[in-house]
């Protein structure tokens, strides 16, 4: 080893020590007591699969009320009807991540260090009967949903208003790892391991609403947005389609579920600018249409605990923000296995199509480990490695992420 190769080796330790020193710190004073735990007066691990923030079925369950289902806590009652009906204990959670990123390729090399990207004070639980909300606050921005939802016999029915600057137009309401919501997905390196995330179906800023039904292994939604946070662009009062639906059923130990989504419409101003909060990445969303097909597999093996999650673009067209009609497509598989609670061992495959010039196909595979420290303090190590089939373009890419979270 030469003494350049010991000297970076050691700078990679002391910047991973630098982002979990902060939360192996907090250890001794957090306990695994988010908002949604709380609640529910139970541990994280009733609502996830093997780590924050993949939901298993009571998860699934949970988020379907409205986040209305109350545990063994007491409820402080409005004195009239209609009023407020809040469980009696402090429904705020914090979730911080930290990481540390290293990119090369063979002309160039990047590091450098994120903390508190993706973190977040979040508010939530049920607010009066039937009623329930999911609100954060992160990086000076306000954003959540508000759901209103109740149980009929042919299952329940609910709906929701929401805005985000960052998580998608799936974000009223998703239940799935699949990566059309943002936030639960299987990979941190999202956009090297998640077609909907490379593509933008799975985040962005979305203002918008969705009713959906939950019932006899069937999930259905239907919605209409616009791609920016809160009221900024003109769209003439036109607003942007999207439909999503998946069945779930019980395959030996697995709970498995297949599904399809469609984004249609366009809500381009009159000049095509971007305009008030709108991020100019988010011009891409909108007049896109995109439609394809999801799904996951959760269960055990031996008593091993696995996930399989994959999904295809079949259709993704828009204008980008030089005004450039794009057409891209792919698909991406990935699958965590837990021979221990603790410890989980990951591995994705993506590629990706232009379909207008071949020279910016992508293909890639992400090997990953993950570690839960505790139910709600996790470390996570990734090694991305992209090819582009015309090698004459682009160099093969290698992307080292490490990220520790702290949820509490």
């Amino acid at each position: 080893m030469s003494k350049e190769e010991y000297i970076m080796i050691v700078q990679y330790i002391k910047r991973i020590l630098l982002t979990s020193l902060p939360f192996l710190i907090c250890v001794t004073n957090a306990e695994a007591t988010p908002a949604f735990a709380r609640q529910m007066d139970t541990n994280c691990v009733t609502c996830h699969s093997q780590n924050i923030p993949k939901l298993n079925r009571f998860g699934r369950e949970f988020k379907m009320s409205g986040f209305t289902m109350i545990g063994g806590v007491k409820e402080v009652t409005g004195s009239s009807r209609g009023g407020l009906n809040i469980p009696a204990t402090l429904n705020m959670g914090f979730i911080i991540k930290a990481r540390f990123h290293h990119q090369k390729t063979a002309s160039t090399t990047s590091s450098f260090t994120e903390v508190f990207d993706e973190s977040a004070i979040v508010l939530g639980g049920k607010i009066a009967e039937h009623v329930g909300t999911s609100m954060e606050f992160g990086e000076g921005l306000l954003g959540g949903k508000i759901a209103f939802t109740d149980e009929f016999s042919v299952g329940r029915l609910g709906a929701t208003i929401y805005m985000t600057d960052a998580l998608g137009a799936f974000s009223g309401t998703e239940i799935y790892t699949t990566g059309l919501y943002r936030p639960i997905r299987q990979f941190e390196n999202r956009k090297k391991a998640n077609i909907f995330q490379l593509l933008g179906i799975g985040d962005g800023a979305a203002t918008g609403g969705q009713v959906y039904y939950y019932g006899n292994g069937i999930y259905a939604t239907i919605g209409g947005y616009v791609p920016v946070m809160g009221n900024s662009i003109k769209t003439n009062g036109h607003y942007k389609l999207l439909a999503r639906a998946a069945y779930n059923m019980n395959i030996g130990a697995f709970d498995a579920a297949i599904g399809g989504y469609y984004i249609g419409g366009d809500v381009s101003d009159v000049n095509r600018t971007a305009t008030g909060k709108e991020k100019a990445d988010d011009v891409d969303a909108l007049d896109r249409v995109s439609s394809g097909l999801d799904l996951q597999l959760d269960g055990t093996v031996s008593g091993i605990s696995l996930m399989v999650t994959g999904g295809i673009v079949l259709k993704n067209t828009y204008t980008d923000k030089d005004l450039l009609k794009q057409d891209k497509t792919g698909f991406s598989i990935g699958a965590q296995l837990n021979p221990i609670e603790r410890f989980g061992a990951k591995l994705a495959y993506l590629s990706l199509n232009d379909n207008n010039n071949a020279v910016n196909d992508e293909r890639g595979i992400t090997l990953g480990a993950e570690y839960n420290y505790a139910q709600n303090i996790r470390f996570m190590l990734e090694y991305s490695l992209t090819d582009y089939p015309d090698d004459s373009v682009k160099d093969l890419n290698k992307d080292l992420l490490f990220m520790a979270m702290i949820a509490f």
